[in-house]
């Protein structure tokens, strides 16, 4: 069919974003660092599209942003569509723990299906370009000049129109209809929030249509909003399990070590040291994730029922051949497919949390064993160690008093020869200042034909003479000395008995 013959009137394409902007762990009034992250890139919009003024639109938004009531921001951009001047509504609202942006691109006029590339310059409203953290839907509508029976050729080609000079490309997934009028929905099938493309062509051809979706614009926004949380909570859950897993394979690591360590007795309490260090990080970044994963499990579980609650306030307005299976499958099958994932991997993981603390636990009881006879074993070594210092100081001791011993005995048979010594001389110096007679009567004796009186007598008696007259003398000194030497010997016995009778 021809670009022509493909046509629609009054066409708008609106892009529904939501970006996390509170977490779990901060106040209830806090907000994320990059909660206004929305807001800025939803403001870098005015390049691509032309409207300087949509720069300022951060500094434009009420301060707090209420769920209702905030008033749209309109802009009218230079581009023209079959000379119909592009209109640009911006819709910020909160919802709950969740910054929302409803941003709608208009033109009065009939277009080619292929002119919808006007609507994203640059592929400026893609997911890559928004990185709305929660993800984003976007809604190509108006209403179709052909049959029926092209329908779904149209909205094939206001898709292909709309990715045109794009490297992105979203995959028909399911069609509805909803007030009257049918609804194609295209996904790229990506799972991490800022690669998603959910795309929705609603061509109007009810004159209720409108009328309905503006009356449920509200619940519809909300809808969307429980979507991409589920989508994001299940993303993040997967997220957590692939670190989780990684840390498991480290802990089967950790088992095959310590199985190990016991035949390397010399090095295995230091070695189990380090890993009673290490471990505890390990087990509580492991238990955190666990955690997370279980928080992701009740995100789902929660937005379940919300998008459970939106879709029947949606179906209150529906009309009598509406067929909306595809907004139900995503909460009969892709939602309750996530939260059995989810509740699988926990089944999966949570041995290894129990594996943790027993190895962390008997590491601990190890540590402690082998520390306590450690310390024993050093308290034995440096009782030894004090004996053994004991023992070489009472040798020590015995040496030197020993040697003290000896030392007093030799400065006392010392003190004995001086003293015997001084005796011998001090008696042979008295007995050479008595008369010599004796020894002149005994050398008279010997040399009878002699004559005694020095000089005249000659040499030789002289000498004679002297000779046994110093003899002599000295004879009465050695003989005063030993007789001295058995008085000391007497006393020093007496001594000795008188102190062993007093001990």
């Amino acid at each position: 069919m021809s670009d022509t013959a493909l046509r629609l009137k009054n066409p708008s394409v609106t892009l529904y974003a939501f970006h996390l902007c509170q977490d779990l762990s901060q106040e209830l009034e806090q907000l994320r660092p990059d909660a206004d992250q929305l807001w800025q890139h939803c403001a870098n919009l005015s390049e691509p599209l032309g409207i300087p003024e949509l720069k300022s639109l951060p500094e434009k938004l009420p301060s707090p942003l209420s769920q209702t009531g905030n008033t749209p921001l309109k802009y009218t951009a230079p581009l023209q569509l079959a000379g119909s001047a592009l209109t640009v509504q911006v819709y910020p609202v909160k919802i709950h723990d969740t910054y929302a942006l409803d941003l709608t691109l208009s033109c009065q006029n009939t277009v080619a299906a292929s002119e919808f590339s006007h609507f994203n310059p640059q592929g400026c409203l893609l997911a890559s370009t928004i990185q709305a953290s929660l993800g984003q839907t976007l809604v190509l509508y108006g209403e179709p000049v052909g049959t029926p029976e092209e329908d779904r050729t149209l909205a094939d080609a206001c898709v292909d129109g709309f990715f045109q000079g794009t490297d992105q490309k979203s995959q028909f997934m399911a069609s509805g209809q909803l007030f009257g009028s049918p609804i194609f929905a295209y996904d790229n099938g990506k799972e991490k929030p800022t690669e998603q493309c959910h795309l929705l062509v609603w061509l109007n051809r009810h004159p209720e249509t409108l009328k309905l979706v503006v009356k449920t614009s509200l619940s519809f926004f909300n809808l969307l909003c429980c979507r991409s949380k589920i989508l994001f909570a299940y993303d993040q859950a997967r997220w957590c399990y692939g670190k989780t897993r990684g840390l498991y394979s480290q802990l089967e690591q950790e088992v095959t070590d310590f199985k190990k360590l016991a035949t390397q007795r010399d090095t295995r309490l230091e070695q189990l040291k380090q890993k009673l260090t290490e471990m505890p990080s390990k087990t509580f970044e492991y238990a955190g994730y666990l955690r997370d994963m279980k928080d992701h499990k009740n995100a789902i579980a929660t937005n379940d029922h919300n998008y459970d609650y939106w879709l029947n306030k949606i179906c209150e307005h529906s009309l009598e051949n509406d067929s909306i299976e595809f907004l139900e499958n995503f909460l009969n099958q892709r939602t309750k497919r996530f939260q059995k994932q989810i509740k699988t991997d926990l089944n999966y993981l949570k041995p290894g949390q129990q594996l943790f603390d027993q190895m962390l636990g008997s590491i601990r009881g190890i540590v402690d064993i082998e520390q306590a006879e450690c310390d024993r074993a050093l308290e034995k070594a440096l009782r030894d160690k004090e004996k053994a210092d004991q023992a070489r100081e009472k040798q020590l001791e015995s040496i030197r008093h020993q040697e003290q011993k000896a030392a007093e005995e030799r400065e006392k048979q010392l003190e004995r020869w001086i003293t015997l010594v001084g005796t011998g001389l001090a008696v042979s110096g008295i007995s050479s200042q008595t008369d010599a007679k004796p020894v002149e009567s005994v050398i008279a004796q010997l040399f009878s034909k002699e004559s005694l009186d020095c000089p005249t007598a000659g040499v030789t008696p002289c000498l004679t003479y002297s000779v046994v007259f110093v003899l002599f003398h000295v004879g009465v000194g050695f003989i005063a000395a030993l007789i001295m030497n058995g008085i000391i010997n007497l006393v020093s016995k007496l001594v000795l008995k008188g102190t062993g009778s007093r001990e």
